[in-house]
Formats: structure tokens, C-alpha cells, sequence
């Protein structure tokens, strides 16, 4: 006999998350199953799942029936943050919005398995969340009380002006739940669902209906991997992964994340901590490494999306968890508490890169925070111990540097901008120091891409205006030491080579992005100049090459250079 293609699988809620208890080949037993288990006072909540298998071999699981204990009532969790003002409709469709909504419904958002873009696009996901308890006002009331306070502004307002906005959404869902002209993503697939929308609709008003259908089918998925799967699969649809529906699939991937359960789902069992965050940091630049695990592993399979497309909102989301991780009170190697700075020193190493730490300064941050837990004093001085002592464990001197700026882009960095500004000019305040920034075996123009990368870092950052001008000076005087020290111009205009060798690689140093140093370009371009006045440079400058046409192709192209070095 063959089997059937629907099953029906009784989750039983365990802590904040479900889990598979049985499976059923029809709904009364399941729902008989789960009931007694219910009756019996041991767990908080069961449900039915029925788990179909499609022709095409994909499962589609959609919730039949869930029940929780009277005694369990739903309470939204306590938070310490939340995001900036939310004045718009989009604000509230925003990713740090939606991160807020997956922690402080936490509990809610666990039990029923829906991510925090089904409950904004979907109403009857919505009404659900409404008639929960008295869950939404206390949540709204805890935001408005976050916001409030960091904007200095009244808490009442406040909570008026989001409960406004929490009618809006709802009446924006109720009128998209009652469009029947939405095209369905299974008959086309999400590219073309895309495409089918409404081109002369406002840009935001056609993303907004397309949540409304992606919702719509992940509604149906009351299982984490599940949703996580399917998004997978639209990401990698031909034509899926561009431009704007790509970053539709990317807020939504995002959520799933960020729900409670899902990244040690994800992962698996890890040796501890600090080896589960290290693991989250390589994650979010797709550099997971894949030994131990199989091809399918999904982790593999997300790494692989992180690594070659555009997903902001999933990799903000993985680093969120990473920094209030180590903002908490965990041990990084509870087994060893001995290896607790070891374990320490690994995920500062793994932070790092040639744009700052991944996270930038709320990960720069919550790495000080942590580290604040291996010293004996507290308050300021403490902070101000840790930021020193946290940047001297950097071995590279241009990491130490972009680890600094990056701090002070933080609420913790703002506190200390004298601190980190007077660490920094010890750190680049002496011309004759260059040699901590440049890599003696590269190339001298690799060295001054890394080093005018640096001064364009600098130059945007959040340091204070008078901090900011005196570090970009150390710099660029960091910069000329180097030209003038190691002879760079010298070595670029090798007497040895062809002429025409020489001014190219004079000129490509002059090409915008390599230098931006006012001092250490000028001494290059003064080269320059001196190559283009001597006389009869064209025909000096070609005269290495055997024929005619090749001269003028090399004269054209050089001239061309010029032009972009701002020459002519």
C-alpha cells in the first residue's frame, strides 16, 4: 500500500521552542495524541502540523490546530533597546524594527512559528497577535518607554503615536488580505511574481505587496528550517537574486534568524560559546567552513547565499545576536573558564577586516563591554582601562586604528571620544612609526592603497571634528615618511625600465582611490610633470615598442590615463 503524501506531526512546546513529539497518518489521532499529552500537565502547548509532500517532492506544512494551557499566558519579554523614532509605515516595516518585534514578542513568535514580516502583511496573522492576551500593549507600551527616554521626549506621546501606527498596519493588512489579484508565487515563481506587480506603483507600495505574498505562503510553514528552506530556494530561482526582490527575500531570511531558536538550530551542537560565535562571524561573510558537515547542511547552504549575494538585513541580523551575546552574561568557555580570554581573543580576531570590525561600533562596543569583565575596576576608569587594553590585543597596527573609529561610532565610544583620540595619535602620531602600517614585501602602490584606505576611513568617521582633522594629518604625514623613506617614487621611476614603463606606474598611482593624501600626491605628480616636459617625450615614450600602431594604441591609452589622474 502506498503511503500517504500527508502526514499530521504533534509539536508539543517545550521552553520557548517546539518539538516534534509524533506523527500521525490521520488528524484525529494526532489531534487525540496531543490532547492527552495537554491534559496531562506536564507541557505548556501542543499542536497539529500537517506535513504534505507535493508532487515536486517539496514539503508544505501548514498548522491545523494549536492549544495552550489556561495557566500560560503570553508576556511580552523584557528589552533594553530599541530602534530610533518610528514616525512612518516603513519605519515600522524597517529591519531594526522588525529585530525589536522578534525580541520582545519573543515568546509569541517561538510558539507560533511566524516571522515578524507574516504578522505585518498577513491580518489574520495579525488580528491573532492582537487578541493575544494583553501582549501588543505591553510591548508597545516597553518601546515607546525605550524610545522616549534615549529621544527626551514624553513616554504617553510616545505610546499614542505607535498605537496610531499599529492601526494603520492593520488596516493595511485587512485591505491587502482582501485583494484576490495578487499573483501566486507557486504558479510562477517569485522573480515573475515580481515582475507582474504593478509597474507604475510607487516602488514601496509594489514591495509592500509583495510581502503580502511571500506572506502568504510562509504562513503556512509552521517550522523554522521549513521557511528557511523555501526562502533558499527563491534566492537561488534564476532571476530571483537581483536588485530589489533579492532584498525582499533578504528582510524575510532575516527574521527567520533572528527568531529565538533558529541559529543554534542552524549550527548545532557547539563546544561552547565563543566557538558558536565565531562560527555566527564567519556565517555572516559566508566563510562558514564546511568540514564536519554534510553539502546539504543548511548552514552550508545559507553561507553559500552570504557569500555570493547582497543580504544586509541577514548578515545586520547574525552580527545583532553575535554583539548581545557578548554584551551578556554568559562565559564564553564555560567548561574552562581558564580559556576565557583565549576564547576571547579568537572572536576579537574574527571580527576583524579591512572595512573594521564586522559590526562596526555596537560590535566594537560589546567587545570592550566583555573584555570590561576580566579587569577589577569598574566606571570610567575600567571603560577606559578595557579600550586601551582591548586595542593592544589587535596585533595589526591599521586593524587597531579601524577598531578605534569604529568605537567611536557607539554610544560607549561617544563617552570616551578623548580617550580613543589620544590612542590614536600614539598610535599614527609619529611619522617615523610607518612601518607598522605598510607590509614590506608588497608592492609599494598595494601599501599605498592600504594606507589611503586607512586616511579615507579616518576622514569618515565619527571621531569629533578636531580629533578627526589631527588623525588624518598623522596620517597623511605617515604617508609622505614612507614615500620619502623608502624611496617609493625612486622605485616606481626605475632608470633601468622603459619610459613608458616608469610614467605608467607613476600614473596609476596618481588614478583616483590610490591617493588621496594632498602632500604624498603632489610628490608624485611633480614626477609626472617632469617625465611631460622633458622633450620629445611621446617619441621617447614609445620607443620600446616594435611598430606604429602599437605606439599609438600605448600613446592613446597613456594620454587617456592623464585625463583620469585630473593631469589634463
Amino acid at each position: 500500500m502506498a503511503r500517504p503524501s500527508a502526514s499530521y506531526e504533534v509539536q508539543i512546546y517545550a521552553q520557548d521552542h517546539w518539538v516534534l513529539e509524533a506523527r500521525f497518518d490521520t488528524e484525529a489521532e494526532a489531534l487525540a495524541f496531543g490532547r492527552k499529552a495537554l491534559a496531562g500537565g506536564r507541557v505548556e502547548g501542543m499542536r497539529v502540523v500537517r506535513d504534505w509532500r507535493r508532487p515536486d517532492g517539496r514539503h508544505v506544512e501548514t498548522e491545523v490546530h494549536v492549544e495552550f494551557r489556561q495557566v500560560s499566558r503570553m508576556v511580552a519579554a523584557a528589552i533594553d533597546e530599541a530602534p530610533a523614532l518610528c514616525l512612518t509605515l516603513d519605519h515600522c516595516y524597517g529591519v531594526q524594527s522588525r529585530m525589536t518585534m522578534n525580541r520582545v514578542l519573543r515568546n509569541y513568535v517561538e510558539r507560533a512559528v511566524v516571522t515578524p514580516t507574516e504578522v505585518l502583511h498577513n491580518h489574520a496573522e495579525l488580528a491573532r497577535l492582537l487578541n493575544t492576551d494583553n501582549l501588543v500593549p505591553t510591548a508597545v507600551g516597553r518601546v515607546a518607554a525605550l524610545q522616549a527616554e534615549k529621544a527626551g521626549t514624553d513616554g504617553r506621546g510616545r505610546r499614542d503615536a505607535l498605537n496610531r501606527l499599529m492601526h494603520e498596519l492593520t488596516d493595511r493588512a485587512r485591505a491587502a488580505a482582501a485583494r484576490k489579484d495578487l499573483p501566486a508565487i507557486a504558479a510562477t515563481g517569485f522573480r515573475p511574481m515580481f515582475d507582474r506587480l504593478d509597474s507604475s506603483l510607487p516602488a514601496e507600495e509594489r514591495d509592500f505587496l509583495a510581502r503580502v505574498v511571500l506572506s502568504r505562503e510562509l504562513v503556512q510553514m509552521r517550522n523554522w528550517l521549513a521557511k528557511l528552506d523555501f526562502l533558499g530556494e527563491l534566492a537561488r530561482e534564476d532571476g530571483a537574486a537581483a536588485d530589489r526582490p533579492l532584498g525582499l527575500l533578504d528582510g524575510v531570511i532575516a527574521d527567520v534568524l533572528g527568531a529565538p531558536s533558529v541559529a543554534q538550530e542552524l549550527l548545532g551542537a557547539q563546544g561552547s560559546l565563543a566557538e558558536a560565535l565565531c562560527n555566527l562571524i564567519d556565517l555572516s561573510r559566508g566563510r562558514l567552513s564546511p568540514a564536519k558537515r554534510a553539502e546539504d547542511d543548511r548552514a552550508v547552504q545559507l553561507n553559500e547565499l552570504l557569500a555570493f549575494h547582497d543580504l544586509d538585513q541577514t548578515r545586520l541580523v547574525i552580527l545583532d545576536l553575535v554583539r548581545r551575546q557578548l554584551k551578556g552574561t554568559q562565559p564564553l568557555y564555560r567548561s574552562d573558564p581558564s580559556l576565557e580570554m583565549e576564547a576571547f581573543q579568537e572572536i576579537l580576531k574574527r571580527t576583524l577586516g579591512p572595512d573594521g570590525p564586522a559590526g562596526g561600533g555596537p560590535m566594537a562596543e560589546a567587545l570592550v563591554l566583555r573584555y570590561l569583565r576580566f579587569l577589577e575596576g569598574g566606571g570610567a576608569p575600567g571603560r577606559k582601562q578595557a579600550i586601551a587594553e582591548v586595542a593592544g590585543r589587535i596585533p595589526d597596527a591599521r586593524d587597531r586604528v579601524r577598531f578605534l573609529l569604529a568605537l567611536a561610532d557607539s554610544d560607549l565610544g561617544h563617552g570616551h571620544a578623548g580617550d580613543i583620540a589620544r590612542l590614536l595619535h600614539a598610535l599614527t602620531g609619529t611619522p617615523a612609526g610607518y612601518g607598522r602600517f605598510i607590509h614590506s614585501r608588497l608592492p609599494p602602490r598595494d601599501n599605498l592603497e592600504a594606507l589611503t584606505l586607512l586616511y579615507c576611513q579616518a576622514a569618515e568617521s565619527a571621531l569629533p571634528e578636531e580629533a578627526r582633522t589631527r588623525l588624518t594629518g598623522d596620517l597623511d604625514a605617515l604617508l609622505v615618511a614612507y614615500i620619502t623613506e623608502e624611496r617609493v617614487v625612486e622605485r616606481l621611476d626605475d632608470p633601468g625600465d622603459a619610459l613608458r614603463l616608469r610614467a605608467n606606474r607613476l600614473l596609476q598611482v596618481c588614478a583616483p582611490g590610490i591617493l588621496r593624501s594632498r602632500r604624498a600626491l603632489e610628490m608624485v605628480r611633480r614626477r609626472v610633470v617632469e617625465h611631460l616636459r622633458q622633450p620629445h617625450f611621446d617619441r621617447k615614450y614609445v620607443e620600446d615598442l616594435p611598430d606604429a600602431v602599437a605606439q599609438q594604441r600605448a600613446l592613446r591609452d597613456f594620454y587617456r590615463m592623464l585625463g583620469e589622474a585630473g593631469f589634463v
